[in-house]
C-alpha cells in the first residue's frame, strides 16, 4: 500500500473540516495553569495570560516539517487578527528541552513572529505540561548525534478564561485558525 504524501493528508483532512476542524476538549474543566522557562529566560505562568486566546503547539526546533508549518500558521493568524492580536498569544512547547535551550528558542520563534513565546523547562516539567494535554512524544536516535522527535502535533487552544476549548488537527490553514480566534475574541470565549 502506498504512503500518502504530508500534502495529500492535509489535503484528506481540509477536505473533511467540516466533521473535524475543531473538537471540543474538556468542556467544563478547570482552567489550565503551568510554569515553564521563556525564551527569555524569565519564569512564564499560563495564568499571565488570562483574557486572551491562546494557541499551544509542542514540538522541536530541529523538526524538519510539522514544527515549521504549524507555528508558520499560527504567526499568519495571530498577524491577520490585526489590532486584536493584542488579544491572543502563540505559545511553543518544546519536547526537546536537552537542545531546546532559552537561546536556541528565542532565535527559533523570532523566525515566525515576535507574538510567538518559546517555552522549555526540565524534562520532568516538560512531561507534565504535556500530560494536561495529553501530549505523546518520544525520542528516536538515528546515531549518537541526530535524531528525530514524534509527538502529537495538534494545536490546542485556550479561552480567555484558561480553559481548553478546541483542538485544531495540524494542517489546518491559519484562515481556520484566524476565524476561530476572531469568534472566540468576539465572544469572550
Amino acid at each position: 500500500m502506498p504512503l500518502l504524501s504530508q500534502t495529500a493528508i492535509a489535503g484528506l483532512l481540509f477536505a473533511h473540516s467540516s466533521m473535524i476542524a475543531t473538537v471540543p476538549a474538556n468542556a467544563g474543566s478547570d482552567a489550565i495553569d503551568f510554569s515553564l522557562t521563556a525564551h527569555n529566560g524569565e519564569t512564564f505562568r499560563l495564568q499571565e495570560l488570562r483574557g486572551k486566546v491562546v494557541l499551544v503547539f509542542f514540538g522541536y526546533t530541529l523538526c524538519p516539517d510539522v514544527c515549521p508549518i504549524e507555528l508558520q500558521h499560527m504567526a499568519t493568524a495571530l498577524k491577520r487578527l490585526g489590532r486584536d492580536s493584542t488579544s491572543a498569544r502563540g505559545l511553543f512547547i518544546t519536547v526537546d528541552p536537552e537542545h531546546d535551550t532559552p537561546e536556541v528558542l528565542a532565535q527559533y520563534v523570532g523566525y515566525f513572529d515576535n507574538a510567538l513565546l518559546g517555552l522549555t523547562g526540565s524534562g520532568q516539567q516538560i512531561e507534565a505540561v504535556a500530560k494536561m494535554f495529553r501530549v505523546v512524544y518520544q525520542k528516536n536516535s538515528r546515531s549518537s548525534s541526530q535524531y528525530t522527535m514524534d509527538h502529537t502535533a495538534n494545536l490546542f487552544v485556550i479561552d480567555q478564561n484558561g480553559k481548553l476549548s478546541t483542538i485544531v488537527p495540524f494542517g489546518f490553514p491559519a484562515a481556520h485558525i484566524e476565524n476561530l480566534m476572531r469568534e472566540m475574541i468576539a465572544t469572550g470565549g
